[in-house]
C-alpha cells in the first residue's frame, strides 16, 4: 500500500514504521528535547511522574546539571560519566533508565539506528549540491534501559529499548490507573479527593470492559456525582 502521496489514510489508527503510541510521537519526542541533543532525562522523568505516579526532586540549586562535551562519546556516554556519581544516581536512576530508552530517536523524533557524532573534528564529508547535509562519524546506538517501579514483578526488569517498554507500560494495571486519575484532574479541574474513590474505580472499570475505550473513561467522569463539584475556571 503506497502512503506517500496521501494526505489522509482512510484507515485508522494507520500504522507507521517505528512508531508506537503517544511516546513515539515526534511531537512528544521533540518536546523533550535540548536544542540539539535528545533528552533522556526529561524523557524519563515524565514517564516516571506521569505514567508511573513516581516522583524526581528538582536539581539542587548546588549542582551544576551540565552534559559535558566531548567529540567522541555519545550522549549516553556523556550523561553517565556525570550522572552515574553515588550523589547524582540517587535521583537519576528513576529517571534515565527510562529515557535512555528513546536514544532511538533523536531530537526531531525521527528514528535511528546511529547517533551522528556533529563536531568540526568527525566531519567526513561536507554537504553540497546533491546532498547539502554534512556528514560525520557514527556511533551505534544503545536504547538498553531498565523499568522498576510497575509494581508488577512481571513488568519490571530491562527493557531493550522504547518500544520494548512502550509495550511493558501498556500492560501496567499502575500506568493506566495513573492515565485516568490524570483524566479525572483535567475534566475536573481540580487534584482527586477520597471522596472521588468511586468515580475513580468507575472510570477504571469503565475502561477495562469496554476494550480500553478512553471516550468510556470520559463519559463515566463528566456522568459521576463527581462532576458535581468541578472547579470553575476564571
Amino acid at each position: 500500500l503506497k502512503t506517500d502521496t496521501w494526505d489522509y489514510p482512510i484507515v485508522q489508527p494507520f500504522r507507521v514504521p517505528h512508531r508506537k503510541g503517544i511516546l513515539t510521537h515526534p511531537a512528544w519526542l521533540l518536546a523533550y528535547s535540548q536544542n540539539t541533543e535528545s533528552d533522556p532525562v526529561r524523557r524519563g522523568k515524565w514517564i516516571r511522574e506521569k505514567l508511573l505516579a513516581g516522583r524526581v526532586p528538582d536539581v539542587p540549586i548546588s549542582v551544576d546539571a551540565q552534559i559535558p562535551e566531548d567529540p567522541h562519546r555519545t550522549l549516553r556516554e556523556r550523561l553517565d560519566s556525570v550522572t552515574g556519581k553515588a550523589e547524582c544516581w540517587k535521583c537519576h536512576q528513576h529517571m534515565n533508565p527510562l529515557g535512555l530508552t528513546f536514544e532511538i530517536f533523536d531530537d526531531f523524533g525521527r528514528y535511528r539506528t546511529q547517533e551522528s557524532l556533529e563536531h568540526p573534528e568527525n566531519l567526513v564529508r561536507k554537504g553540497n549540491a546533491v546532498s547539502t547535509a554534512d556528514v560525520y562519524r557514527i556511533r551505534p546506538v544503545n536504547a538498553s534501559g531498565e523499568l522498576i517501579g510497575t509494581g508488577d514483578p512481571q513488568l519490571d526488569g530491562e527493557v531493550a529499548d522504547a518500544f520494548d517498554l512502550i509495550d511493558r507500560l501498556a500492560r501496567s494495571e499502575r500506568v493506566r490507573q495513573s492515565i485516568i486519575r490524570h483524566a479525572f484532574r483535567y475534566f475536573m479541574g481540580r487534584n482527586e479527593m477520597l471522596s472521588d474513590s468511586q468515580t475513580l474505580i468507575d472510570a477504571d472499570h469503565a475502561y477495562t470492559e469496554n476494550g480500553g475505550s478512553f471516550n468510556a473513561v470520559i463519559v463515566t467522569l463528566l456522568t459521576s456525582d463527581s462532576f458535581i463539584y468541578r472547579k470553575s475556571v476564571k
